[in-house]
């Protein structure tokens, strides 16, 4: 590239690790191949039940990139060091890996990855999934426009289907008068059709790809962490739109998603958050009148919707449904309690 990494701002990529070593393993060597000089990495391992730590520390040693491990009690505490190694003087490619004694969901989670990356300096974080695999030269682009238009907030890479890699998953959108969101581009489009562009707006960026200033951070906070996962990368986008801040989409910057991979589709964890939050996400930032006419609207396609997994034979859709639906009156937020609900 020419340049001195001093020349680069630092950059913390922020990876949250839940039972899925293999998919953080295989995105971590495709940021081994990233062509920016200047960015360290952290993992946050939510209180995995098998043994993603490990596989994940082999791995980082076998590759001989420095390392320091932490515990995290509990999410009112900071990550202690518990295995450090000093790293190289260039500060290049580092490993922050952190083991938290509980699983605090993707907000929560991601939330301690950029306060960590907060206190170390780092002056972009980027939000990933670990269930994806980049570009070599994805981080140029994003680092460049986000210097280059001090007003943005929020900015999405283009994301391609992990098995499909040709075919655009998403690449921003908007959000109609009641949030609700529609994608700029459907599933035919090609990443040929729009890598060459430019960058353009978005009333949304996706968790999967977020890279978020020290600045904004400082001015507007990270995930709200009463969603505990899902929609909460609509409702931070709300918010940095409510702090005046812009987002763009940098269609040049491109990684691939296992789209839903550690959770699935329509199983009852995922469909309980997404219809809670969806509601949680109403009452946040819609005015009174719009919010009652989206229950008007939500209450008949929840008949309809109930109807249909009971001819499947989907009971336990229903059940978590009506559970989110209960949750969300009585006020409850955060991880759902599937004891209690």
């Amino acid at each position: 590239m020419g340049e001195t990494i001093s020349q680069w701002p630092i950059v913390y990529i922020i990876l949250l690790n839940w039972n899925g070593w293999q998919d953080t393993i295989e995105c971590l060597e495709s940021l081994e191949k990233a062509t920016y000089p200047n960015f360290n990495v952290v993992i946050i391992d939510n209180a995995s039940a098998n043994d993603s730590v490990a596989r994940i520390r082999a791995w980082i040693k076998e590759r001989g990139i420095p390392l320091a491990e932490y515990k995290l009690e509990s999410r009112k505490g900071q990550p202690v060091p518990v295995n450090t190694e000093e790293p190289k003087k260039t500060g290049l490619r580092r490993v922050e890996l952190i083991s938290s004694a509980e699983n605090l969901g993707f907000c929560a989670g991601n939330n301690v990855g950029m306060e960590f990356a907060h206190r170390a300096g780092a002056e972009y974080f980027l939000i990933l999934n670990n269930d994806t695999i980049v570009e070599p030269n994805f981080l140029e682009p994003l680092i460049e426009a986000a210097q280059s238009l001090p007003n943005v907030g929020l900015l999405g890479s283009a994301i391609c289907f992990y098995n499909d890699r040709e075919k655009v998953s998403w690449a921003g959108g908007k959000f109609n008068c009641f949030l609700e969101y529609k994608g700029c581009y459907d599933d035919d489009t090609l990443i040929t059709d729009i890598a060459n562009i430019g960058a353009y707006p978005t009333d949304c960026v996706l968790g999967c790809s977020t890279l978020i200033s020290r600045r904004v951070f400082e001015a507007v906070g990270g995930y709200d962490e009463d969603f505990f996962l899902w929609s909460e990368d609509w409702d931070l986008s709300v918010r940095i739109r409510k702090n005046g801040y812009q987002m763009i989409i940098v269609p040049s910057s491109v990684i691939y998603h296992k789209i839903s991979k550690s959770l699935g589709l329509m199983h009852a964890l995922p469909y309980y958050y997404s219809t809670r939050n969806r509601l949680l996400l109403k009452k946040k930032h819609l005015p009174w009148h719009l919010r009652m006419l989206f229950y008007l609207w939500f209450a008949s396609t929840r008949l309809i919707r109930y109807s249909q997994f009971f001819l499947q034979g989907r009971f336990d859709l229903i059940h978590a449904g009506l559970c989110a639906i209960k949750d969300y009156f009585l006020g409850k937020s955060g991880k759902w309690n599937k004891q209690v609900g």
